[in-house]
C-alpha cells in the first residue's frame, strides 16, 4: 500500500476506529473531503503524508512501512512570518534518521530546497501547495540522543531536564539547515534558516 490515497484512507480509518474505541468521538476527523499532499518516506519504516480537507482542515498522516497508521490534525496554518512557507512539522536528524521539514507553501511559491552546510541539497516533494522534505545530515550533538535519554529515568527531574536539553539542541541544529524557495519561473523568493523561534 504505497499510493498516497490508500495511505490517507488507511490512516483516516485507523484514527476514527481508535478514537471511537476510546470514546473520543468529539475529536473525530471528518470522513469525507480529504486529499493527499506531499510525503516523505513513502515506503520507509517511518514516514509522513500531509493531507488537506475541502473544509480547510489539515493533517499529517504517520506512515509505517508504506501503510498509513494515524492522522494528526493540525492547527490552522500558522502565519508565514515573512517567509513563503509555514511549518507544520520539523524533526532534527537523530538515531540514524534524516532531518525533515513539512508544511505549506505560500501562493506563488512552487519549489523548496533544504540545504545542509556540507553542500547536501534535498528537493521537497510538493503537492497542491504542501511540501515535505528530508535530508540526510550529521547533527553531531544529536548522534547519541537515545543514549542521553536512556541514561535517566524518564519521569525523573534529570530525565525531563535531559529531554529539554535535547529539544533545545534539536532546535539549534535544525535552524542551521537552510531553505531556498523559488517561484514557478525559478526566481528565488527566500534563502534563510529552515525554522525560526515560532516553529
Amino acid at each position: 500500500m504505497t499510493s498516497p490515497a490508500a495511505q490517507l484512507e488507511s490512516a483516516l480509518a485507523t484514527t476514527i476506529e481508535e478514537k471511537t474505541a476510546r470514546g473520543r468521538t468529539d475529536q473525530l476527523p471528518s470522513t469525507k473531503g480529504w486529499h493527499p499532499g506531499a510525503r516523505i518516506g513513502a515506503t520507509a519504516e517511518l514516514g509522513a503524508l500531509l493531507a488537506y480537507n475541502d473544509d480547510g482542515s489539515t493533517g499529517i498522516c504517520n506512515l509505517e512501512n508504506g501503510r498509513g497508521t494515524w492522522l494528526n490534525l493540525q492547527p490552522q496554518d500558522r502565519k508565514q512570518d515573512h517567509r513563503p512557507y509555514s511549518v507544520w512539522r520539523w524533526m532534527a536528524a537523530y538515531n540514524g534518521r534524516p532531518a525533515c521539514l513539512m508544511g505549506r507553501l505560500a501562493p506563488g511559491a512552487a519549489r523548496l530546497e533544504l540545504h545542509a552546510s556540507d553542500g547536501t541539497v534535498a528537493e521537497a516533494d510538493v503537492v497542491d501547495g504542501t511540501f515535505a522534505a528530508e535530508i540526510a545530515v550529521d547533527m553531531a550533538v544529536l548522534r547519541h540522543a537515545r543514549e542521553r535519554l536512556e541514561a535517566h529515568e524518564a519521569a525523573s527531574a534529570e530525565g525531563r531536564a535531559e529531554f529539554e536539553r535535547l529539544m533545545a539542541d534539536s532546535r539549534t541544529e535544525m535552524a542551521k539547515l537552510k531553505v531556498r524557495v523559488y517561484d514557478s519561473t525559478g526566481t528565488l523568493l527566500y534563502d534563510g534558516a529552515a525554522i525560526n523561534a515560532t516553529d
